[in-house]
């Protein structure tokens, strides 16, 4: 009898390790499963329209949400064709690239007022940009493509920031900008980023849609 009492706080002492075991597993297992089901239903979250300045110019490729208060047939989600219009449920094409967003919006609301709504409510959100680019090539730790943001200029001392700079052996006092005009004439300019950086008085240049910006090696 003495010899069975030690064999049974042992059994029961493994017995309860087991069951703290098994619980702290299946705790384990309904946390991962709360947070998959989280993350879930954060993930089937419908996008929304982001948000710009009223006067954003509309391009082609921009995709353009519209919404009409009350209407729900005539809303849409559609992308600015080539030739810069829309088509929309009842009032057909409409020309919109060009024309800042709230411009848009003021002629969508008046081609609906005109014939087919009484005073609509009309919304009209950008979902996503016609993307502006611009090339950083050379002496740069990570040359590529830079995107412009859509609703504001980009400088060059931006630009450079996003390319993480120049490299040891690249030269900032003498980069170079190629860049194509309106009328499709190619030009270059050099540019002293060396001053923009560090001179108060020598402003930041903007840069343009298909700019190419050259970084050459020092000579030593």
């Amino acid at each position: 009898m003495k010899r069975l009492i030690p064999l049974l706080i042992s059994y029961l002492l493994l017995c309860g390790a087991a069951l703290v075991g098994q619980d702290s597993a299946g705790g384990a297992n309904s946390a991962s499963d709360s947070s998959g089901s989280s993350s879930g239903s954060g993930g089937s979250s419908s996008g929304i329209g982001m948000v710009v300045g009223s006067n954003y110019v509309l391009k082609p490729s921009d995709v353009i949400q519209i919404e009409v208060y009350q209407e729900r047939d005539l809303d849409k989600t559609v992308r600015i064709e080539g030739d810069g219009t829309v088509a929309l449920a009842l009032i057909g094409k409409v020309k919109v690239a060009g024309m800042t967003v709230a411009e848009g919006k003021s002629l969508i609301t008046d081609l609906y007022n005109r014939d087919y709504l009484v005073d609509p409510q009309i919304s009209v959100l950008v979902v996503s940009f016609s993307p502006k680019v611009i090339h950083i090539l050379g002496s740069v730790n990570r040359p590529g493509v830079v995107n412009i943001p859509p609703d504001r200029d980009l400088t060059l001392t931006e630009a450079m920031a996003m390319v993480n700079g120049v490299t040891r052996l690249g030269n900032p006092k003498a980069i170079k900008i190629k860049r194509v005009d309106q009328d499709g004439r190619s030009r270059q300019m050099e540019v002293n980023f060396s001053k923009i950086v560090t001179d108060p008085d020598v402003k930041d240049l903007v840069l343009k849609e298909g700019d190419t910006i050259w970084v050459p090696e020092r000579i030593i």
